[in-house]
């Protein structure tokens, strides 16, 4: 049967725009497609570089958490001292003539300022540097990272780290004193005409920081908090014939006054300051305070009678090595976190110095070392030493003594 024209047109025309939606749909497909692709590769072009970003910003905040020990071996690379007097390594150390020597812990090493030579050891024996300080008069300040070196009542001061000179400074005024925080920052007191002293703090640089005037109170010792802001000072002034011992709060961001003060009367004189975030503690010759670092409201006191001899200060216990002027015998008193007293011992006639680490109390007396354990002060052992000592210091599990004309060495059970 014929189709007629008509009808085969019709179909014709049908099928024709059947393929052009057909080709439409598949158009708008591949365009769709095409749509979504570039926006999927824009969008993992988005998330490497977002991770990019992020790998980048947790680099520089492992690196800027870790500056210190990652820069550390570049500080004062250029003025590295390379002089030395011996190339032996071992004990004992042969020391070198000198009218006083200052035995110091400094880290893993130990440093000996002589009255013309400033030098380090490791605790091998080995002599990393021997410099010639040139000071009349020196006197050395250590952390476990920094040496600080200065002209007692002179005008040049300088910050040494293992191998290098940091920088070197001089002040208008002679120097009393200095003290250095763990974070190095070093502080320079002085005598000043006008004023009874001068306090100028330093940053690791030797960029000047803060500046202290004293016009009738002398400046007894200086102390960080652990805040890298504050310093506790001591002073001592007289009122009535009386003298009056003082702790004051100061912020080094900050020319206003002191954030509180403390004081108390008794003819104290200070010879010893400790601070940390939650309290400052003041030993003094014949008494030691503790007041809150926060608003220097009175914690505790203890009062001893006696010659001081020495002392040792940390956040939780606190040691005073003190002749009783009642028995005539050498005392050690332990005193808890709190400054309550714990326990008492004897000394030893021939005790020299104390010192305190792990929670041990090490009492160099005569040709021996005594050791205590803890706050009650229990007698541990003694390790029988083959010459008489004047100063020991203590690094890792040996004594490092300091002998008329030798430096050697005591390992410790």
């Amino acid at each position: 049967m014929k189709i007629p024209e008509k009808e085969k047109r019709n179909v014709e025309l049908a099928a024709s725009a059947k393929a052009a939606e057909s080709s439409k749909k598949e158009t708008t497909a591949r365009k769709t497609n095409l749509s979504q692709l570039r926006k999927n590769a824009k969008n993992r072009k988005t998330l490497l570089k977002l991770l990019a970003v992020l790998a980048f910003l947790i680099l520089f905040a492992a690196v800027w958490m870790n500056a210190d020990t990652i820069f550390e071996p570049l500080r004062g690379i250029a003025s590295k001292i390379e002089t030395r007097t011996s190339t032996s390594v071992g004990f004992p150390v042969s020391l070198p003539g000198s009218a006083g020597y200052s035995f110091e812990k400094f880290g893993e090493n130990f440093s000996l300022l002589t009255d013309t030579y400033l030098y380090t050891y490791r605790t091998t024996g080995e002599q990393i540097y021997a410099l010639r300080h040139g000071y009349s008069n020196p006197s050395q300040i250590t952390t476990d990272r920094r040496i600080l070196l200065y002209d007692k009542a002179s005008y040049s001061f300088a910050l040494y780290n293992k191998t290098s000179l940091i920088y070197e400074k001089t002040v208008e005024d002679k120097i009393l004193f200095g003290a250095l925080s763990n974070d190095d920052m070093a502080v320079i007191v002085t005598n000043s005409p006008r004023y009874s002293n001068i306090l100028y703090v330093y940053d690791s640089g030797g960029n000047w920081k803060y500046t202290k005037k004293f016009a009738d109170e002398n400046v007894m010792q200086v102390a960080f908090t652990e805040d890298g802001e504050h310093i506790i000072v001591s002073t001592i002034s007289v009122d009535s014939g009386e003298i009056v011992t003082s702790l004051y709060k100061y912020s080094i961001r900050s020319d206003e006054g002191y954030k509180w003060k403390y004081s108390f009367r008794g003819n104290s004189m200070p010879c010893g300051l400790y601070a940390d975030l939650y309290k400052v503690t003041c030993i003094c010759d014949n008494s030691a305070v503790m007041v809150s670092c926060s608003d220097g409201s009175l914690i505790n006191e203890y009062n001893f009678g006696g010659n001081l001899r020495d002392f040792v200060i940390s956040s939780d216990f606190t040691a005073i090595y003190y002749n009783d002027a009642s028995t005539n015998l050498n005392t050690i008193v332990s005193l808890d976190g709190a400054l309550n007293p714990v326990a008492t011992v004897n000394a030893g006639a021939n005790a020299q110095k104390i010192l305190l680490s792990n929670d041990i109390v090490y009492v160099l007396d005569g040709m021996q070392i005594k050791t205590f354990s803890g706050t009650l002060l229990e007698s541990t052992d003694s390790i029988a030493l083959s010459e008489d000592c004047s100063d020991f210091i203590k690094i890792a599990d040996s004594v490092y003594l300091l002998g008329y004309d030798t430096v050697n060495t005591e390992r410790i059970n």
